[in-house]
């Protein structure tokens, strides 16, 4: 009987295990496999969150992590009043102009040229290229007597020709010519090759290379590099409507990347804002971008340090106070497992969402959103907060998200997985049903889609997606055919360049046998595309943070008029 019962027992575990078993692999054939590169996930029948718009907190109910900061203003003044008395004693005139090197000491290949006419004269700068490309030319449309003139596209470590062509009101022309020799690039410049180069084809600009850490700058068709900054920067390099330049750096010998400037060319200062992040002790307090609303506030990317989350907050910040005036958490819109129960890449530093772009779109005031750890783009109003719709494989989302989540058409789709740099397209169909979308899909699966081709290569894709009727195709991409050789596990770009058409990929992070590298290629829009351009940035070391984050194809001058005012 003894032994008839343990026999009995035994079966009884037996059959327990085997139960167990079958569970298990049942959920894992469900879920997918995970490792360490991808997230517990969360399952099927997480109840979602009662609503699935963000709660903003208005003015008034925010926390102050905003300010205005006047320090470098103060200092630029006293050296705007040393600039401007150096020029007043003398007499400079158009054949013999006064001309200052890198005038604020941040842009060391620019200069200001200064001078009077005896009649109102609209002038053209010009400075001499190495080739029949490589001019960089801007004329100013305004007839003035007193000029102060921002040259910039200088070489380094040349004796650069300058030409300022003066023409006034009766067409007639008067030429002066002169020399700036410039330094050489500092010892610890980034090395910047081109392989391909078809300038007739390209779109109009320079190439400016946005780092994740330290120099940001600018070349050339031929990779010569036009322009840099002495100022630290990380991710945030861009153009404002006024045409200045919205640059995120810190102060000398600091670490965190605290403070965001407004800044001209010539590295003139006109607004400064600090972000200060209690009891955060990171580099990243503006971890990857802002956006530029339409009243001139700006939306930027930061952490709850209230929470154990990161990377999962946007705050608007007041132009012209540098107060915030409104905030809100990405954790409002999903259900808490998402972000208390992921388990993926950087889970242990809370960073479940990895917010990485912000892209306003002006036509129905939403906001693009792009989010590496949850491998997604979504639209979603602004400030209302309503999702328009998510871009994400429909693995791990409950069923209250079904009405969310876009269908995919045509059976060789593929859901964009870590992706970066999403970007709304103008109508390429002629169709007002159909919106394009533009983004870099790094290819790496972080919590969700069964993808074996993971880790394989990066692209850039465009996505034509019908709002109506919640579906969206590829109509275009290019990355596949490169392999690894284009593959970035972090960071990446692609831009559409309403010039041309053309489009322009930055994959930043390419582990290659000598080292690392980072590639910006631009390209048609033909299927298969043709390569363009392409630039080779190599001499950084891996985790080294210095390679390229984003690239920008834009004109060294503004379109605005711009004429240098100095403090008297």
């Amino acid at each position: 009987m003894e032994e008839g019962g343990m026999m009995r027992k035994a079966l009884a575990t037996f059959t327990v295990l085997a139960v167990i078993l079958v569970v298990f692999f049942v959920v894992l054939e469900f879920t997918g496999d995970t490792s360490a590169d991808t997230s517990v996930g969360t399952s099927e029948n997480v109840e979602a969150s009662e609503s699935t718009a963000v709660s903003f907190h208005p003015d008034g109910e925010v926390e102050q992590l905003s300010t205005l900061d006047t320090r470098r203003l103060d200092e630029q003044e006293g050296l705007e009043r040393e600039l401007q008395k150096s020029y007043d004693e003398g007499t400079y005139t158009l054949k013999e102009p006064f001309v200052k090197l890198n005038p604020y000491n941040t842009a060391p290949l620019t200069a200001l040229a200064m001078f009077e006419t005896d009649d109102p004269v609209k002038i053209t700068v010009t400075v001499e290229g190495k080739d029949e490309h490589g001019d960089v030319r801007h004329s100013y449309d305004d007839y003035n007597t007193e000029h102060a003139i921002p040259v910039l596209g200088l070489y380094p470590d040349y004796d650069n020709t300058v030409t300022i062509e003066a023409v006034n009101k009766s067409g007639e022309t008067e030429k002066s010519t002169f020399t700036v020799g410039t330094d050489p690039l500092p010892e610890d410049f980034l090395t910047n090759e081109t392989p391909k180069s078809h300038p007739e084809k390209m779109e109009n600009g320079l190439t400016f290379i946005v780092p994740s850490t330290r120099y940001a700058y600018a070349v050339d068709h031929n990779a010569d590099v036009r322009w840099y900054s002495t100022l630290w920067n990380s991710h945030v390099f861009k153009r404002l409507d006024n045409g200045h330049i919205l640059y995120a750096t810190k102060e000398e010998g600091q670490n965190q990347y605290n403070e965001m400037l407004e800044m001209d060319m010539l590295g003139n200062v006109y607004n400064s804002y600090l972000i200060q992040l209690d009891d955060y002790e990171d580099t990243n307090v503006v971890h990857h971008g802002i956006a530029e609303l339409p009243n001139g506030n700006l939306l930027a990317t930061v952490h709850d340090t209230a929470s154990p989350y990161i990377e999962d907050e946007m705050i608007e910040i007041a132009r012209e106070t540098g107060e915030t005036v409104r905030d809100f958490s990405f954790r409002d819109l999903f259900p808490e497992d998402f972000y208390e129960d992921y388990g993926g890449v950087f889970s242990n530093d809370g960073d479940w969402f990895h917010h990485n772009a912000i892209w306003y779109v002006e036509k129905d005031d939403s906001i693009l959103v792009s989010s590496r750890h949850q491998d997604l783009m979504m639209k979603m109003s602004y400030p209302e907060g309503e999702v328009d719709w998510i871009l994400a494989d429909h693995e791990k989302w409950p069923d209250a998200y079904d009405k969310y989540l876009l269908k995919p058409k045509g059976d060789d789709f593929k859901f964009p997985a870590g992706p970066h740099a999403p970007m709304a397209m103008p109508d390429l169909d002629n169709n007002g049903a159909t919106h394009d979308y533009l983004l870099f899909d790094n290819n790496i699966v972080i919590t969700r889609g069964k993808d074996p081709l993971s880790g394989d290569f990066s692209r850039g894709v465009q996505y034509r997606i019908n709002p109506e009727k919640m579906t969206v195709e590829e109509v275009w991409s290019f990355g596949e055919a490169r392999g690894k050789s284009f593959h970035s596990s972090i960071v990446g770009d692609a831009d559409y360049l309403d010039g041309t058409g053309n489009r322009m990929m930055t994959s930043g992070y390419i582990e290659v046998d000598e080292g690392m590298n980072s590639r910006v290629i631009e390209v048609n829009d033909n299927l298969p595309a043709d390569v363009i351009y392409e630039l080779v940035i190599s001499g950084f070391e891996k985790e080294s943070h210095r390679q390229a984050y984003r690239a920008e194809r834009m004109p060294l001058y503004p379109e605005h008029e711009w004429q240098v005012e100095l403090v008297d």
